[in-house]
């Protein structure tokens, strides 16, 4: 009895430790539960701040980044045209004055809008266009003119005509520039033949079809909030109708650069362009009807002088007696009378020829 109140002694003291040992390892492993789930939050709040302070750091570089490439494109223009393709100097032509007479022609024909013949070297010679050079910005052309664009220079202080030129060569042999230059007080300078090419508008921001290749620039002098003088208006009207005859450009291909490049450029600055249309097209109809005029004067006097002409040419041709072409000494010549006719032939005789084959008369 002794050893069997023993046994179960030893058995029921087991099981309290065994008990006290799972409570043990329970409340273990909560705390190491807790334990873990602190150390997790406290390594997520970590990885949190470091994440937080490496995206910060990523921003801040890649904001200064953005600033550099920006601040890095705008030092690096973009351009359309290769520097290899411009010239310095455009080709030389022949600047010897002409004769009074025919610069006073040409003068008259530029007047009255019937210029289109003379070529523009011909304007520079006559005295009609004054002649100041481009340097650099000039290229071949490699399509026929189809546009005229207006603009204005917009300086930012008054300057000449020819300080906006020699401000355009100044820049190497790359650079903007224009065919014509537009003084206030009307004179008109050309820097570049309009047979030659130059960049007066920029092909990346233009609209479809206009472009360098293809259209003649007119710059008139104008600055901020200055007028355009009737005398510098006149002067243009001549000049682009001049240019539309001389290119056959259209009416609706006369356009500003503010219409070329649609929200990058506003010039011509306040300028009536609708007033200058209507100006430019009266002048125009003015010197239409001017040119049917001459033409029916040349046709009459193309008539008058072809009848009389003629007349006179009929009257000699009948007139004229036949001994002036025989010889002065007129006792060597003997007339012949002409030989006797030949009899006719019988009927029923055969007739030969000596002149005519057998075979045929027998036909």
């Amino acid at each position: 009895m002794k050893k069997f109140v023993s046994v179960f002694c030893l058995l029921v003291f087991a099981q309290f430790l065994n008990l006290d040992n799972s409570s043990a390892d329970a409340r273990s492993r909560k705390s190491s539960g807790k334990k873990s789930a602190s150390h997790a939050g406290h390594s997520k709040h970590q990885a949190h701040s470091r994440s937080k302070k490496h995206s910060g750091k990523a921003s801040h570089v890649a904001k200064h980044h953005g600033r550099h490439h920006k601040h890095h494109v705008a030092h690096r223009p973009r351009y359309a045209y290769p520097v290899e393709m411009f010239m310095m100097h455009a080709p030389a032509f022949d600047t010897t004055p002409l004769p009074q007479d025919q610069s006073d022609q040409i003068a008259h024909d530029f007047k009255y809008g019937l210029a289109a013949r003379h070529n523009p070297r011909a304007l520079v010679r006559a005295g009609v266009v004054k002649f100041h050079p481009l340097r650099g910005g000039i290229f071949w052309r490699r399509e026929p003119v189809k546009h005229i664009i207006v603009h204005s220079t917009e300086t930012g202080i008054p300057v000449s005509a020819i300080r906006v030129i020699e401000g355009w060569s100044g820049r190497g042999r790359r650079h903007p520039g224009a065919q014509y230059v537009v003084e206030r007080d009307g004179t008109i300078y050309q820097a570049v033949d309009p047979d030659l090419a130059t960049v007066h508008i920029n092909i990346l921001k233009t609209l479809p079809g206009i472009n360098n290749d293809n259209s003649v620039g007119i710059e008139m002098n104008h600055c901020g909030r200055q007028n355009y003088p009737p005398e510098m208006v006149q002067a243009v009207i001549r000049l682009v109708n001049y240019l539309q005859e001389r290119y056959c450009v259209s009416q609706e291909n006369i356009i500003t650069h503010r219409y070329a490049q649609q929200g990058d450029h506003t010039d011509p600055v306040l300028f009536d362009w609708g007033g200058f249309l209507l100006a430019k097209d009266k002048f125009r109809q003015n010197a239409i009807a001017s040119r049917l005029d001459n033409i029916k004067d040349v046709a009459k006097t193309w008539q008058e002088f072809d009848g009389a002409q003629i007349a006179a040419e009929e009257t000699e041709a009948i007139e004229a007696p036949v001994i002036k072409e025989l010889p002065q000494d007129m006792s060597r010549i003997r007339l012949q009378s002409p030989p006797a006719p030949a009899p006719a032939p019988a009927p029923g005789e055969n007739v030969s020829s000596p002149d005519m084959p057998e075979s045929l008369l027998d036909d």
